[in-house]
């Protein structure tokens, strides 16, 4: 994926910018707070419709405007799209190719771009909802059938909490055995992705940091079987009733499953460093894409926001390196102006501006 140019109206501190766009590599640096964020985080969400900084769709607009608009010209498995996205008070429009777009489910397959922020960088320190909601975004790229059964499962849970709340036991049963089969089915496709990840983890963290240590993603489930047994997990079901009765809300499932980074068998929020933390997540980005690249021909765009803050000049130059074989587009931002010999294309962010 390509984005080959981007117009800006009113969007957080740009009143009006348009930029042409390397394929490779965009260096986009200033002094902090002058909007290379804001830039970058038009990009994205332009690839994945959501911002990464907030969801109240206001805070994207400028000052005392009433809309903000995203246009881009990007080129998606060797095909030619124009995109615009209008921002308001009221939520968004989005028209693809001169056609409205009505369900997200319609774009995201098409478009994608991963990041890395300051805020990512904490994903394994943050709630365990945000890791579920990040991996089930990655695990949904291209597979119908993971959103499919994380769709039905959500619809299971959601009418078993409504008689949990309500007290109901009669019915509890039979929406144990329906949610039964659909945790396995959601448990499986989880640990299978988990696999497929822990295959090129280590490498790539090998690749980047340029240590030895063995780097492994762990998948947790809340409810515990021997290779994803249904039986089993429905006896754990009617085990926890009692408990889940008290609560108001089943306290088991999917729902409440757990990632972990794991680094020569030290966990992620009980040992890394600051910088250990933003280096595992970019091999975890990292290999994200390798897989989308080998598995689907797909290379999304790479977002890395103050990448390299926190990082020794020895990682920093292996991190470089790694970029350099990629075929990825890629945007860096960086207070520090880049070396005029590097690759790409620079911009220098003045107030809301490209300079």
């Amino acid at each position: 994926m390509i984005i080959r140019n981007l117009e800006l109206s009113h969007f957080r501190n740009y009143s009006r910018c348009i930029a042409e766009l390397s394929p490779e590599i965009n260096w986009i640096y200033g002094a902090n707070g002058q909007g290379k964020t804001n830039l970058v985080e038009a990009l994205y969400y332009l690839c994945n419709l959501e911002s990464f900084r907030t969801r109240k769709t206001p805070h994207l607009l400028q000052e005392k405007s009433a809309e903000a608009v995203i246009k881009a010209q990007v080129e998606s498995k060797n095909v030619q799209h124009l995109i615009r996205v209008n921002l308001s008070n009221k939520g968004r429009q989005v028209i693809l190719d001169n056609s409205l777009v009505r369900k997200v489910s319609e774009y995201t397959p098409t478009f994608m771009a991963l990041a890395l922020t300051p805020e990512d960088v904490n994903l394994f320190r943050n709630v365990p909802q945000e890791r579920r909601k990040f991996f089930n975004r990655i695990i949904s790229f291209n597979d119908s059938i993971y959103i499919k059964n994380f769709q039905e499962y959500s619809k299971i849970i959601s009418e078993k909490n409504a008689l949990l709340k309500q007290g109901d036991t009669d019915q509890i049963p039979l929406w144990n055995s329906m949610l039964a089969r659909s945790a396995v089915k959601l448990m499986k496709q989880r640990n299978n992705f988990v696999e497929l990840i822990n295959n090129y983890l280590s490498d790539v963290f090998k690749g980047l940091s340029g240590r030895d240590e063995m780097l492994k993603l762990v998948y947790k489930p809340s409810l515990i079987t021997n290779n994803f047994q249904e039986s089993e997990i429905l006896l754990q079901l009617k085990k926890n009733l009692t408990r889940d009765l008290q609560y108001g809300f089943a306290l088991t499932g999917p729902h409440r499953d757990e990632y972990h980074l794991i680094l020569d068998g030290k966990k992620d929020r009980d040992y890394f460093s600051q910088g250990e933390f933003r280096i595992t997540n970019l091999s975890l980005i990292m290999t994200i894409n390798l897989l989308l690249c080998d598995r689907y021909s797909f290379s999304p765009v790479l977002i890395f926001d103050d990448l390299f803050s926190e990082l020794d000049d020895e990682v920093i130059k292996s991190v470089f390196k790694y970029f350099l074989q990629l075929k990825n587009q890629i945007f860096i931002t960086s207070t520090s102006e880049p070396l005029k010999s590097s690759p790409g294309k620079q911009f220098q962010v003045v107030k809301g501006q490209l300079v």
